[in-house]
């Protein structure tokens, strides 16, 4: 099995930090650190409107590269859909009971899957949001183990998530990588930075965006707040539109 068989990007986990609001927006930063494409920058911007969410990349010449948008259904979702432009691929993903539906598009290729599951699954954004309600535990040196649909593979993955540093200055970093031994070397380590409120401003691991069909770029996420401080400037989000 090949790393790059199974990749965990974290996908508009910014949008996050205002999912427990009705209306808001967030923007922010990425920067590629891995040896593919070291250097290049992404500009992001996503938010909230009541049940729907999304998020919008583009490269540094402002061309739209990849957009994800997600139906809320209470605490938990209903759809989910990811696109990225530069390799053609289109995925979504709908939950009904036990049952999540993918509707993958690769290039010329398509395919539709069916998985039985069990419990919560998490997607997108999601993953944040449970994590933040899950602080508190994170905190005290416990581990917590949730499951994360990875969409464009058509898997469910455990994962597990403990803090790696718990700072004077109230930042908090969680460390997630897969619950299975077998799968860990596999699965790429994602590090998520928190505020002392609980606010997400920071990811480390494999980023959203791809260039290349199969070429996974790895960076860091910044979210600015006004002030200076590592935040997200918010504002009403719903005029945007979903994805055709």
């Amino acid at each position: 099995m090949r790393r790059a068989m199974i990749s965990l990007a974290l996908c508009l986990t910014f949008v996050a930090a205002a999912a427990r609001t009705e209306e808001a927006t967030l923007n922010g930063e990425a920067e590629v650190t891995g040896k593919t494409d070291r250097g290049a920058r992404f500009e992001f911007g996503g938010g909230r409107c009541g049940a729907f969410g999304y998020s919008e990349w583009r490269d540094g010449a402002g061309v739209p590269i990849a957009r994800e948008e997600l139906i809320y259904d209470g605490a938990a979702w209903q759809r989910y859909r990811l696109q990225r432009i530069p390799v053609s691929q289109d995925v979504e993903a709908t939950r009904e009971g036990d049952v999540i539906t993918l509707d993958i598009r690769d290039g010329d290729r398509r395919r539709k899957v069916r998985l039985a599951v069990e419990g919560e699954v998490l997607a997108g954004p999601t993953l944040i949001t449970n994590l933040q309600g899950q602080l508190r535990e994170l905190r005290r040196g416990r581990s917590v183990e949730l499951q994360y649909l990875v969409a464009e593979q058509a898997m469910v993955l455990g994962l597990r998530a403990t803090t790696t540093a718990y700072g004077a200055d109230g930042l908090t970093n969680v460390r997630l990588e897969a619950s299975s031994a077998l799968l860990r070397p596999f699965v790429p380590t994602t590090l998520i930075t928190f505020d002392k409120e609980g606010r997400f401003v920071g990811m480390q691991g494999r980023l959203l965006p791809q260039k290349q069909r199969g070429v996974s770029l790895d960076g860091v996420i910044r979210v600015t707040y006004p002030g200076g401080m590592r935040i997200a400037s918010m504002k009403s989000s719903c005029n945007k539109s979903t994805l055709s």
